[in-house]
């Protein structure tokens, strides 16, 4: 394999993301609407309510990688209230992320921005950093899911990133 760059990085990423969205997912339709809803005292309380979560969150860096500005962050958002729904947008938003880091415009790239965040605090940052930051969030929040599965006895497979079917390494 030859030495990666950060669109190898993007490209990476937004296919491991996927796999493992369509692997959560997956499960999460096995376990039926009553135990996604379930609270099980997880920061956003359910399962149902921590996928709407990090959807809202990718819709949210989408947005800041592509016009440099974010809108109020409310993080209790529901996007889709119905899991069928959820899972449609969830597959549109991920094909959306790949689109996004297979562009050909790399400018983007080489700016900054500065932004308000919750904490009150306004920050300078390179718009890299959100990309990195779309793909952090989404393991940290499916690692917090996948926890609730395991609890259940579902087995939720390998997460290892090399084991990502069809990496777009050569």
């Amino acid at each position: 394999m030859s030495k990666m760059n950060f669109n190898d990085y993007g490209r990476c990423m937004a296919t491991y993301n996927s796999w493992q969205n369509g692997v959560l997912f997956d499960l999460c339709d096995q376990i039926g609407d009553v135990e996604r809803r379930l609270d099980r005292n997880m920061f956003f309380s359910c399962i149902h309510n921590t996928l709407n979560h990090i959807l809202y969150v990718d819709l949210r860096i989408l947005t800041v990688l592509r016009t440099g500005e974010a809108g109020p962050f409310e993080p209790t958002t529901i996007v889709a209230d119905d899991f069928e729904t959820l899972k449609a947008m969830r597959a549109e938003v991920d094909a959306d992320i790949t689109e996004f880091v297979e562009g050909t415009d790399h400018s983007w790239q080489d700016e900054i921005r500065e932004l308000p965040f919750p904490d009150g605090v306004t920050r300078k940052l390179p718009r890299q950093l959100f990309l990195v930051q779309l793909f952090n969030h989404q393991t940290h929040h499916r690692s917090q899911i996948t926890s609730e599965l395991h609890k259940m006895g579902l087995d939720y497979g390998n997460t290892d990133v090399p084991y990502t079917p069809d990496l777009p390494i050569s």
